[in-house]
């Protein structure tokens, strides 16, 4: 008995190890999607100064959605790799059978199952407004005065 639980342990504190190493690159995708629609928003303020035709208008709005779309996508797999350490963690405590995993790695499973579809929800409002906030001062200029 003691000899498995030693082995959940190591179970556990290897799902943890991992979860913590790609905290690191969970960031930098997550300050690289930022910096590209940063990017995309000043983008189009420069071709609204610049008074673009409408071939770059259409050319930056389809660079714009694809900011939108690799952003989102990106997001995505961040909530797919907490949903998949939360259920890792999960199947670890149901293959234990008496032996429970710690009060941590249950407050995350608990967390993560019942917040799942509130991350999402945010990180599709915030891509979508920065996709909203790039494109239509571009093609709706409310600016009236001439230089």
């Amino acid at each position: 008995m003691e000899e498995m639980m030693l082995q959940s342990s190591m179970i556990e504190l290897g799902i943890w190890e991992v979860f913590v190493q790609s905290r690191i690159s969970i960031s930098i995708i997550f300050l690289g999607n930022v910096i590209s629609v940063l990017i995309a928003v000043w983008l189009s303020r420069v071709l609204i100064e610049k008074g673009a035709n409408l071939f770059l208008k259409l050319i930056f709005t389809a660079f714009a959605f694809a900011v939108f779309f690799n952003a989102f996508n990106n997001g995505l797999w961040v909530n797919f790799f907490l949903d998949g350490t939360a259920t890792s963690l999960a199947n670890l405590d149901a293959v234990n059978g008496t032996i429970d995993i710690s009060a941590s790695s249950k407050d995350f499973v608990d967390s993560v199952t019942s917040q799942r579809d509130f991350g999402k929800i945010g990180m599709f409002v915030f891509f979508v407004s920065g996709l909203l906030i790039a494109v239509i001062p571009l093609w709706f200029n409310s600016n009236t005065k001439k230089a």
